[in-house]
């Protein structure tokens, strides 16, 4: 399931941003795919190289200067560009998530909004359990997606909880998109509240014709916000 993925990643040269729980599962998964893989570590605390092999360590913005030695930025969804200007590499930036919509051939639910997107996806997650469907829950909750990429056949469902960091960038979509609301919160990682709509909009902006979008008609914000997509269109 996941040749093509590991396809497009080799001889590549990439730079993890962010060490957290997301950016060490990166870590792991390419040394596993990857053992003489050359890595580049960017993390504004103190990381123990000991415990790492063919890494490169740098700190806070120091990647900066060297953003265009990288052919793949592994952002982690914490990490606010805010105040950087991103134009010269926004192309290179890329997520767990966003990987394995462009290359693993399964069908995925994402799930977002200011509140209530992890009881939403757990509920999902649980109803197709109980009808016995091939399922797995990861993404914002908890699981990273390289944690369980290798455990994804091709029949199975995965139920994706996104948050607006890591839909952010995203240049893929779900096949069902879920947005159950938008509230003036987290604006300490965005410029203004529209970008923080914007990133959450973000889930419908590339789905397909035989997507479906299901969105929230109630909630004020995305009143004011129409929703563009090429998908089917369901207001609940």
């Amino acid at each position: 399931m996941i040749s093509k993925l590991l396809n497009y990643l080799e001889n590549k040269k990439i730079l993890i941003l962010g060490f957290g729980v997301e950016g060490k599962s990166t870590y792991k998964f390419l040394r596993r795919n990857f053992p003489k893989m050359n890595l580049t570590i960017c993390d504004s605390n103190e990381i123990d190289i000991n415990s790492l092999e063919n890494v490169e360590i740098l700190q806070g913005e120091e990647y900066l200067e060297r953003i265009n030695d990288y052919d793949i930025i592994m952002k982690s969804p914490g990490i606010s560009f805010k105040d950087i200007d991103i134009t010269n590499f926004k192309e290179k930036i890329k997520s767990q998530i966003e990987l394995l919509l462009e290359f693993v051939d399964v069908f995925t639910i994402g799930i977002t909004g200011t509140k209530g997107k992890s009881t939403t996806s757990s509920l999902i997650y649980e109803v197709l359990k109980e009808q016995n469907r091939n399922a797995i829950l990861l993404g914002n909750i908890g699981t990273p997606i390289f944690e369980c990429i290798d455990k994804i056949e091709k029949d199975t469902i995965v139920v994706l909880e996104l948050s607006s960091h890591a839909l952010e960038y995203m240049k893929l979509s779900p096949n069902i998109s879920v947005l159950l609301n938008v509230f003036e919160e987290h604006l300490d990682h965005y410029k203004s509240l529209q970008n923080y709509i914007d990133a959450k909009y973000n889930i419908f902006k590339y789905q397909k014709e035989n997507d479906y979008a299901i969105y929230n008609v109630d909630n004020e914000l995305m009143k004011e916000h129409k929703v563009n997509t090429s998908a089917n269109l369901i207001g609940v």
